[in-house]
């Protein structure tokens, strides 16, 4: 029997078995060692961390952090405190019911459907951030509009629908940002002022179903961005500006008002883009609670029910 030579210790059998055991291996180990480098290239290693959080941003951890609450300021507090609408405990007046605060100052206040009565304080005007006020549907809500309101340069939204508010509309020159106002169906009473002219952001202008008197003052053909102008149920007088008249409004409406001459064709929809503050009058509407008293569409240029866009639902018992 041949000794194997010395320097061929493996028969040539044995060296084929080892070629082919080297073309199954070798692809995967440098798969491996590929899929390694990879793994080290994006692992974080720990000499790579700051020493303290504050020298960088931590990584290795995301903490959330809610945003600090806003708080109002004291005197904001105080003069809410002194319209007496408000008993809360929480000295932070931005969590009151109704109150909506930016950056700290009170922008917004939402109080329809009966929760004021009395008299409009005059402090409310000091609020000189206050974009919008919805006294919708307040009907113990009496006295006069204080004429510290016409000097509010941040209010952009005024509702006071269904209130018993009485007296004159005060001059709104200084609303520059205005642009809805709402006081329909209200007692109000003396002529247009034609300060609201001055308004030249004012879209939706409703002062239906009050007392006012008076002619047209020609310079509402002046606000271009007007797009409805609802004046009736009033006790105007005269003749309609043909400025006015010119005017492409989308709702137009000057009936009954019995001494007002040359009035342009009623252009009166049921459909409205007015935003109108309290819920009901919201863009898509709401629908009445049952417990409320049937309505009549007829007895109003805006006809009742959920419809998009519809302003008003207005309760008129059969």
């Amino acid at each position: 029997m041949l000794s194997p030579h010395p320097y061929r210790p493996f028969s040539r059998g044995a060296n084929n078995r080892f070629s082919r055991l080297l073309l199954v291996v070798m692809p995967g180990s440098l798969l491996v060692t590929w899929m390694w480098k990879q793994y080290e290239m994006v692992r974080p290693r720990e000499m790579d961390w700051p020493e303290a959080e504050s020298d960088a941003v931590s990584i290795r951890r995301v903490i959330y952090r809610a945003p600090p609450e806003p708080q109002c300021s004291d005197d904001e507090r105080a003069t809410l405190r002194r319209l007496g609408w408000w008993n809360e405990s929480s000295t932070n007046c931005c969590r009151w019911p109704g109150v909506t605060c930016t950056h700290g100052r009170v922008s917004s206040l939402a109080l329809s459907g009966g929760k004021v009565s009395g008299t409009l304080p005059a402090e409310l005007c000091q609020l000189d951030q206050l974009a919008v006020l919805d006294l919708n549907e307040n009907p113990r809500l009496s006295g006069t509009l204080p004429t510290q309101l016409g000097r509010m340069g941040s209010l952009t939204h005024l509702y006071m629908f269904g209130s018993a508010l009485s007296g004159s509309i005060p001059e709104l020159g200084g609303c520059k940002a205005l642009q809805e106002l709402e006081l329909s169906r209200c007692r109000l009473s003396g002529t247009l002022p034609s300060s609201l002219a001055a308004a030249r952001k004012l879209e939706f202008l409703f002062l239906e179903s009050n007392a006012l008197s008076g002619t047209l003052p020609t310079s509402l053909s002046r606000l271009g961005r007007l797009h409805e102008l609802e004046l009736s149920e009033n006790r105007l007088s005269g003749s309609v500006p043909a400025a006015l008249r010119a005017m492409p409004l989308k709702h137009l409406d000057l009936q009954k008002n019995p001494r007002l001459s040359g009035a342009a064709e009623t252009r009166a929809s049921s459909q409205s883009d007015c935003s109108g503050g309290a819920a009901k009058y919201l863009r898509g509407g709401q629908p009445l609670p049952q417990s409320q008293p049937q309505t009549t569409a007829a007895s109003f240029p805006y006809r009742s029910g959920s419809t998009k866009g519809a302003r008003k639902i207005v309760n008129i018992p059969e």
